[in-house]
C-alpha cells in the first residue's frame, strides 16, 4: 500500500531530482522510493 507523504527539500535537490526522474522516464516520487530502498539496504535496515 502507498500512502502520500508531504515533506521540505532543499530547491537543488529537487531540481536534481526533477531532471534524473526525467532521464530515467520515472516519477520523482518512484527516484525516491527506489533511493530510499537502496539507504536502507545499505545500512542493513
Amino acid at each position: 500500500m502507498k500512502k502520500k507523504f508531504t515533506t521540505t527539500i532543499d530547491d537543488e535537490l529537487i531540481k536534481k531530482a526533477k531532471i534524473i526522474a526525467i532521464e530515467k522516464e520515472i516519477s520523482v516520487a518512484e527516484l525516491i522510493e527506489i533511493s530510499l530502498k537502496e539507504y536502507f539496504k545499505k545500512i542493513g535496515k
